[in-house]
């Protein structure tokens, strides 16, 4: 699989500030400063205590992120609302497996 970054974001365990770090070099730190992330969606850099940081990032396999924004592309060509829209991405999720449908079953 060739997975990309698709939010690079963490919790602050001391203060419980969720911080992210939105494109390359932009490097933030929580309210109490006790940890920092850096990278965007180039790449995850943390600084602090591991154990202070929660990680929160995400990652996806590229072809399946590309679908999703084919399904975004979609919804907004043919009209749909925001419903819409977001029940095209859940259907590519899905297609995709990135959904858990366990809990639905």
């Amino acid at each position: 699989m060739n997975k990309t970054i698709i939010q690079n974001e963490c919790e602050c365990a001391k203060c419980g500030d969720i911080i992210w770090s939105a494109h390359r070099h932009d490097f933030k730190s929580c309210k109490c400063e006790a940890i920092s992330v850096d990278g965007g969606m180039d790449y995850i850099r943390r600084v602090g205590n591991p154990e202070d940081i929660i990680e929160k990032s995400l990652s996806m396999d590229k072809e399946d992120l590309t679908k999703c924004i084919e399904a975004v592309d979609w919804g907004k060509e043919t009209g749909r609302n925001s419903l819409g829209i977001a029940l095209a991405v859940i259907r590519a999720l899905r297609d995709t497996d990135n959904l858990n449908m366990e809990k639905f079953q």
